[in-house]
């Protein structure tokens, strides 16, 4: 089953009546599985999210029965952020899906401390394998990467039995120079030309 588990209710209410009373409107649905309009307590899944990212497995607890599945989609308010619905799939845990996964970038800090900037092409990946392998989330560690570097499919390790389906020559992030730093060289440059130190200084 999954690593945590999510108390789950059905649901014969609208969503902004469930959303009044602290409980997240949802879907649950998967390959022989009857669509269910269910709600879960807002507090709960908040933090599983927080803790295990938003496409986190998870064992699904509904009328005292327990399947494996995982989140498949969210729906935020654009402007507040806050959680507006959220779609489970269920899985048999020894079936061989595909399903996307978020990248994490491990490092960063070295990477600004180097006045160096990610640019990141993609924030998931698309993986196939068992559902009960594929992970949470895929951390990329960037902490030794250096200016004109590219993240690529090949830099990430993937569990036993796991593949990715995306593209390989295309990137997944980008490493270069901070354009503050650029511009401080020209700048510096500059006056150089402006202030040039003639021989007759130097006598």
């Amino acid at each position: 089953m999954g690593i945590v588990k999510l108390e789950t209710f059905c649901r014969d209410q609208k969503g902004y009546k469930v959303r009044q009373e602290q409980f997240i409107p949802g879907v649950i649905y998967g390959k022989g599985v009857e669509t269910t309009s269910v709600k879960f307590r807002e507090k709960d899944i908040e933090k599983l999210i927080k803790e295990f990212g938003g496409r986190a497995n998870l064992t699904v607890v509904l009328d005292e029965k327990e399947s494996f599945g995982f989140i498949k989609d969210t729906a935020r308010d654009v402007l507040s952020g806050k959680l507006l619905h959220l779609d489970i799939q269920v899985v048999n845990q020894d079936s061989e899906i595909s399903r996307n996964v978020p990248l994490v970038f491990k490092g960063m800090d070295t990477i600004l401390y180097n006045q160096l900037i990610l640019q990141i092409n993609t924030n998931e990946i698309q993986l196939t394998g068992k559902a009960k392998l594929i992970p949470n989330t895929i951390e990329v560690d960037i902490s030794d990467a250096k200016n004109g570097d590219s993240i690529g499919i090949a830099d990430i390790d993937l569990p036993e039995g796991v593949t990715c389906i995306n593209i390989d020559d295309i990137p997944l992030a980008v490493v270069s120079a901070s354009k503050i730093d650029e511009a401080d060289e020209v700048d510096e440059t500059d006056e150089e030309v402006d202030n040039p130190v003639s021989d007759s200084q130097n006598v």
